[in-house]
């Protein structure tokens, strides 16, 4: 049996998205350039919207005003899609993935959804390989919204731990405005963050096949080529 592909898995604790996205761009340019290997990072955002390429400001129903009263932000970001919420309560998962050398994009995308489906373990949910996302009866738990460049994958998964729900009523989230969100607690699972991500790491590592190392963001970051002075 051949040896599993090195990985990197980084965990932190509540990190902006500002902060978040830069360091990814940091490492697609390092693993393009070979100096560091496949990046599983799990982490938690401070409450934030955002706009993938095919979503817009409108979608949000909070003005300026409100967004700063409400201790949330919105960015634009370079992700496919429209526009979902991340904050606390919900895992956000990040795969910096080499797909060259004939690795499929499509079975990329089915891994990030059956490893939130084994991570949520509710019974009743359902993968949704067309709409990219995990489900239960019609509600939303689990998305997925990526790119890829140069052969390498940025962005991930979102998987509702346990969120306060109004959150998602402030919006038309991923221009579906009759899916509404649900979460792990509400459907009478373990929300439990330390058991979603030891889970979501475990399936995650399975389906990508990599052997994934802890290791520290500002190690990863360093070897990745950028500075942290």
């Amino acid at each position: 049996m051949a040896a599993k592909r090195h990985g990197l898995l980084v965990r932190t604790p509540r990190i902006g998205y500002a902060e978040a996205w830069g360091a990814q761009r940091a490492f697609v340019e390092g693993r393009r350039a070979g100096l560091i290997p496949d990046v599983v990072w799990l982490l938690e955002h401070d409450p934030v919207f955002t706009t993938g390429r095919h979503g817009s400001r409108g979608d949000l129903f909070l003005d300026d005003e409100a967004l700063e009263a409400a201790g949330a932000s919105v960015h634009q970001s370079d992700r496919g899609g429209q526009m979902p919420w991340h904050g606390p309560g919900q895992t956000t998962g990040f795969a910096i993935v080499d797909l060259r050398g004939g690795r499929r994009l499509r079975g990329f995308v089915e891994t990030l959804i059956h490893a939130m489906h084994e991570a949520a373990a509710i019974p009743e949910a359902d993968v949704d390989t067309v709409a990219m996302g995990l489900y239960v009866e019609g509600r939303k738990l689990g998305s997925v919204g990526i790119r890829v460049t140069g052969g390498i994958t940025m962005h991930g998964l979102a998987l509702n731990r346990d969120p306060d729900p109004s959150w998602f009523a402030a919006m038309t989230a991923c221009a579906a405005p009759d899916t509404p969100a649900t979460s792990i607690a509400a459907e009478g699972g373990d929300p439990l963050r330390e058991r979603v991500e030891a889970d979501l790491a475990a399936a995650l590592a399975n389906g990508l096949d990599v052997a994934l190392e802890e290791a520290d963001l500002l190690d990863v970051l360093r070897a990745a080529g950028q500075g942290t002075s």
